[in-house]
């Protein structure tokens, strides 16, 4: 993978979407790779891990799932047995998209390293304070993808220079951003992607915040992504235009099954129209340069205006204001060429109209 490849790598987060079926996430997989996506993307946890038996749900989850119990027994619902995981992997080859799954707690995360062996590794915005998962972390393994719901500055930093094992970014007291390190930066730089992203479902568009894309460009200068948990697809379109080059999606099949994050999801059709304004987003965004498009070239010649006598001018006659002026067809002098000519004597005649 490349991360600083001009493409948009988009991710369709299945999540725990497939509600603890494997056969419906296969189905996913294969439709998420019908809709356009570079990539489906997994949890991998154990709920006992995850959650003490006393955790309460987040507001978010009793409302979306209109179910009140224990965090972790609405866990426990949507966890994989780790053979799953063998089974979703080779699905996504099969159907040439690239598995990713975030990371929980420690067991899972040894198992996906060690056994599963993604390219890439997600950890999500819940664990960005999880110093036991983030110490074992390292980018020579995987690529990384840290999200940063949540979060501020001071605990950003906190997790890149603990998965970098040296302190690499500072903050000062006016939360601004230094490179400590650029030899280690320079590294992280093609194995890390920082994810903007707000821990909401659905998110409201105040509290989308996408200015930070453009913020966490020019502070840490690394590739970043949005994860997005706004309703639509106007938020990854948005992002894309600040500079973001992954975008998140939350992905399903249906909005109306159970569960905690269909509502906030894109459906099939929504999805692959998502991706489909990304695609011609990324070709109107163009190079940046600009110059003479080719499209305009027959255009510049009626559009653009020549040098013409504004009057009859007689050979030997001063070129001024009052007899040479611009006018169209564009195929003629450039009028600047004017600026070279004035108070000179005319070399011929010239008809009203006439090009100079």
């Amino acid at each position: 993978m490349n991360l600083n490849s001009k493409k948009t790598y988009v991710i369709a987060e299945i999540g725990v979407n497939h509600n603890g079926s494997v056969n419906l996430a296969k189905k996913m997989i294969r439709e998420a790779k019908r809709c356009g996506a570079d990539a489906v993307k997994f949890q991998s946890f154990k709920a006992k891990n995850l959650a003490t038996d006393f955790a309460n749900q987040a507001p978010y989850q009793i409302k979306n799932t209109k179910i009140k119990e224990k965090q972790i027994k609405m866990l426990k619902k949507y966890e994989l047995i780790d053979k799953s995981y063998y089974t979703l992997k080779k699905e996504c080859k099969k159907n040439k998209i690239e598995f990713i799954s975030s990371v929980f707690d420690e067991e899972s995360y040894n198992f996906l390293l060690n056994k599963i062996k993604p390219k890439i590794i997600k950890i999500p915005s819940g664990e960005i304070t999880n110093y036991f998962i983030l110490k074992k972390l390292n980018y020579k393994n995987n690529y990384i993808f840290l999200s940063t719901g949540m979060s501020n500055n001071a605990e950003i930093i906190n997790a890149l220079n603990t998965i970098a094992k040296k302190k690499v970014f500072s903050l000062n007291k006016n939360n601004q951003i230094s490179i400590l390190d650029e030899k280690i930066h320079k590294k992280n730089k093609k194995k890390i992607c920082l994810m903007h992203c707000i821990t909401d479902y659905p998110v409201k568009d105040d509290y989308a915040n996408i200015n930070c894309v453009s913020n966490f460009i020019k502070d840490f200068k690394l590739v970043i992504g949005y994860s997005d948990h706004t309703i639509g697809n106007l938020g990854p379109i948005i992002a894309i235009s600040k500079g973001a080059k992954i975008i998140e999606k939350h992905f399903t099949l249906d909005k109306n099954l159970s569960g905690p994050d269909h509502i906030a999801s894109l459906n099939s059709k929504e999805f692959k129209e998502m991706v489909k304004k990304i695609r011609i987003s990324e070709r109107m965004f163009g190079s940046g340069i600009k110059k003479l498009e080719k499209c305009e070239i027959k255009n510049s010649k009626i559009a653009r205006k020549s040098l013409v006598a504004k009057t009859k001018i007689n050979k030997g006659e001063l070129i001024t204001y009052k007899n040479v002026t611009a006018k169209r067809p564009g195929n003629g002098k450039n009028p600047f060429v004017f600026i070279k000519m004035i108070n000179k004597k005319s070399k011929k005649n010239y008809l009203k109209d006439q090009f100079i």
